[in-house]
C-alpha cells in the first residue's frame, strides 16, 4: 500500500534437556490454500519475481543507452521479463512480473485499458488492450500481474480502481490472460475496505469460471493499519478468506535523494515509509498468519544496481525476507545485471541461492519468528529469527545490526533443540556446507549482514517451540516490548513488560501439554491470574498454567481469560500485564510467540 507522502544472564542449554518432552513429531503443513478468489488451490508458496515500484515508481525510462524516443513503459517492461529469463532469475523460480501504478486508464464509459503515456510523464504507456503484453511475458516463462486499488483513483491519482467496476474488471484481466491482481488501499477506509475487496475477490472467480487460468489475489488491505489497531488484526483475519498474499507494513524506501541509506531509513514525518530493517520488525511479529497459500508481504527486494543497499545490506534482506516467509519481489534494473552479469554477478548470487530460496519456499508455509532480540535499538544488537521447516527442520537467521562485525554463538537450546549432547547437522547457507553441531554455533557476522543456517534434527530429537513472547509495537517500526520475570527465574518472579534484552529471563518455551515454562529454569512456568502474571512450579494439574496459542495471537486459558496487556499502554515498561475475558483482536491481548507450525483460528 502506498499514501501520498505527509505530512539476566543467558539461559543454559540444558534447560531444554532436561525438560522430559518426548521428541518432537515432524510439522505438517494445514490445508488453507482455497479463498474467494479461486475455486483451486493457488499460491500455495510465496510468489517470487520482479515489481517496478520501489526502484521506478511512475517515471519515465530509457533504454540502457539512454535514449528514450518510441521507448514505452510497456516495452521497459518487457525489456525486465527478458532480463529476468537472460539472467536465469526466471529458472531460479521469479516468475511473476508485476507492473504498478500507472499503467492503466479508464474511459468515460468505465472500460479499463492500457494509458497512452505513462504517469505524469509523455512517454508512452501501454497498449490499449494488454493481451499482447501477457502473451510476451508468457513467452519468457513468467506470469504477468497488474495493479489497481480499491478505491476510485490510484494511489498516484490515476482514474483506474476498482471500484464499482469489480466484475468488468475482471472479466478484463482474465481476458487478457493476466495471472494476478494486486489491489491497494487508496480511495476506501474502514467502512467500505472490507467489501470492496470482497466483490473484488468474488469477481476474479466469475470471471475465471471454467478456465485453467486462476488469478492470484494481492490484498493490501493490513497494510495501513497500525501494530495497536483492532482492525489490523481483523484486517488479518478477513483477507486469508479472500487471496493468497498481503501487505502489512509501511512501503520500503529507495531514491529519495537526500542519501539516507534504504537499510534504516528515518522516516520522519512521513511515517509510511521505512527501511529494510523497519520492515522486518513490522513483518515478522505477524509470523503466526503465514501458512500455505497465506503470505505476509514485507514488501521489494532492493537487491541489484544502486539501491542504496550495501552488499551486507542486501544479503540481509534477502535471508530476512525469506525466513519470514515472504513473497521474493525484486525492484531493481534487471536488465543492467543481464547486461553485465560480470559486475553484478555478487548480487545475482543472493538472489539465486537455492539454499535460501528453499527455506522462503518450504512447504510447511510457516513464518519466522523473532526468537532473540537483544538491543531494542535498530542499529545495535543481533537478531535471531527462527522459522520452523518441514520435516523437523528450523532455519535461523542471525543479523548483526551493528555497523562493525561481531562474534556470536547461537546456543541451540534456544532456538528449540534439546538434547544438545547429541550430534545434529547444521549447514551453512551461504558457504553450501555442512557442520556437525552440538550446543551451539559459533560464528562471526559482518555490519549489517546476517548469518543463516538450517538444522536438522536428525536422530536427536526434534524442536520444540522457543523464544521470546512479544507484544504488539507501540506504532510502525518501533521495538516491541517482552515478557519478563522480573528480578530472573525464580518462584514467584512478577511476569511484566520490559524492553527486549535476550536475557534467559525472557525465554519460553511452549510445552505440547500447554504449559509455558522458563528456559532459564525448566521447573518453572508461566501462571496466569487477574492479579498479574507470575512464576510458578510446574504443575499440569493447574489451570491457571495451561494456555493455547491461536493465529489471533491470543495466548489463552480454558476458563476463556487471555493474557492481557492493562491499559494498553504497549510503550511502558511498567505496564500491568494479567489476565481478563477475551476479546476479538485486541491489540492488548495479542501476542508474537514461538510455535510448530502456523497456529490455527
Amino acid at each position: 500500500m502506498r499514501l501520498h507522502r505527509r505530512l539476566v544472564g543467558l539461559a543454559s542449554a540444558a534447560a531444554l534437556a532436561t525438560t522430559g518432552l518426548a521428541a518432537a513429531t515432524s510439522p505438517t503443513a494445514s490445508a488453507d490454500t482455497v479463498a474467494a478468489n479461486t475455486s483451486t488451490p493457488i499460491g500455495a508458496k510465496p510468489m517470487m519475481g520482479f515489481n517496478n515500484w520501489a526502484r521506478f515508481t511512475c517515471a519515465a525510462q530509457a533504454r540502457l543507452d539512454g535514449t528514450r524516443t518510441s521507448y514505452s513503459f510497456q516495452q521497459f517492461m518487457q525489456d525486465q521479463a527478458k532480463a529476468m529469463k537472460d539472467t536465469g532469475l526466471v529458472a531460479a523460480g521469479y516468475t511473476n512480473l508485476t507492473v504498478d501504478d500507472c499503467w492503466m486508464q479508464r474511459t468515460g464509459a468505465g472500460y479499463l485499458h492500457g494509458a497512452a503515456t505513462w504517469g505524469s510523464s509523455s512517454q508512452p504507456g501501454f497498449d490499449w488492450e494488454l493481451t499482447d503484453y501477457a502473451g510476451y511475458v508468457h513467452s519468457q516463462g513468467m506470469e504477468a500481474g497488474l495493479y489497481s486499488t480499491s478505491g476510485v483513483n490510484t494511489c498516484q491519482g490515476v482514474p483506474g480502481g476498482v471500484k464499482g467496476h469489480e466484475q468488468a474488471d475482471a472479466n478484463s484481466l482474465a481476458y487478457w490472460g493476466i495471472d494476478s491482481l494486486k489491489v491497494d488501499n487508496c480511495g476506501t477506509d474502514i467502512s467500505n475496505r472490507r467489501q470492496i475487496f470482497t466483490t473484488m475477490a468474488d469477481a476474479l472467480k466469475t470471471a475465471t469460471a471454467g478456465t485453467d487460468r486462476k488469478i492470484l489475489f494481492n490484498e493490501s488491505a493490513p497494510a495501513g493499519y497500525g501494530p495497536t489497531s483492532a482492525e489490523k488484526y481483523n484486517s488479518m483475519d478477513w483477507v486469508r478468506t479472500l487471496g493468497q498474499m498481503w501487505r502489512v507494513s509501511p512501503d520500503i524506501a529507495v531514491w529519495h535523494g537526500d542519501g539516507a541509506s534504504a537499510w534504516n531509513w528515518p522516516h520522519g514525518g512521513d511515517y509510511y515509509e521505512g527501511g529494510v530493517y523497519q520492515n522486518l520488525n513490522d513483518t515478522v511479529a505477524l509470523a503466526r498468519y503465514n501458512g500455505p497459500g497465506n503470505h505476509n508481504d514485507a514488501d521489494m527486494l532492493l537487491i541489484g544496481d544502486n539501491n542504496q543497499l550495501t552488499l551486507a545490506e542486501q544479503r540481509s534482506q534477502f535471508a530476512l525476507w525469506s525466513a519470514m516467509g515472504s513473497p521474493l519481489m525484486i525492484s531493481s534494473d534487471v536488465r543492467r545485471m543481464a547486461a553485465d552479469p560480470v559486475t553484478y554477478a555478487p548480487q545475482l548470487n543472493i538472489l539465486k541461492n537455492s539454499d535460501i530460496i528453499a527455506v522462503d519456499q518450504d512447504p510447511l508455509g510457516a513464518g519466522g519468528y523473532l526468537a532473540s532480540r537483544d538491543n531494542a535499538s535498530a542499529t545495535a544488537g543481533v537478531d535471531v529469527v527462527v522459522k520452523p521447516l518441514a520435516g523437523g527442520r528450523r532455519a535461523v537467521a542471525v543479523l548483526n545490526k551493528n555497523t562493525a562485525a561481531t562474534g556470536y554463538t547461537l546456543d541451540l537450546a534456544r532456538v528449540g533443540f534439546g538434547n544438545t549432547g547429541c550430534t545434529r547437522t547444521a549447514r551453512d547457507l551461504w558457504s553450501h556446507t555442512d557442520q556437525p553441531v552440538t550446543s551451539s554455533i559459533t560464528t562471526t557476522v559482518a555490519g549489517h549482514d546476517t548469518a543463516m543456517y538450517t538444522i536438522d534434527p536428525g536422530s536427536c530429537g526434534g524442536a520444540v517451540p522457543v523464544g521470546q513472547i512479544q507484544a504488539p509495537q507501540s506504532a510502525f517500526q518501533a521495538s516491541g516490548l517482552c515478557l519478563d520475570a522480573y528480578g530472573g527465574a525464580t518462584a514467584g518472579a512478577k511476569v511484566a513488560l520490559y524492553t527486549c534484552t535476550g536475557n534467559g529471563n525472557q525465554q519460553w518455551q511452549r510445552q505440547g501439554n500447554g504449559l509455558i515454562s522458563s528456559l532459564q529454569n525448566s521447573s518453572l512456568c508461566l501462571s496466569g491470574a487477574s492479579t498479574g502474571l507470575s512464576l510458578a512450579t510446574c504443575n499440569t494439574g493447574d489451570s491457571k498454567q495451561k494456555w493455547t496459542y491461536n493465529r489471533s495471537g491470543q495466548l489463552r486459558q480454558a476458563n476463556g481469560v487471555c493474557i492481557d496487556v492493562n491499559g494498553s499502554d504497549f510503550a511502558n515498561t511498567n505496564s500491568t500485564v494479567n489476565t481478563y475475558a477475551c476479546g476479538t483482536h485486541q491489540p492488548n491481548q495479542t501476542w508474537s510467540a514461538p510455535f510448530d507450525t502456523p497456529p490455527a483460528a
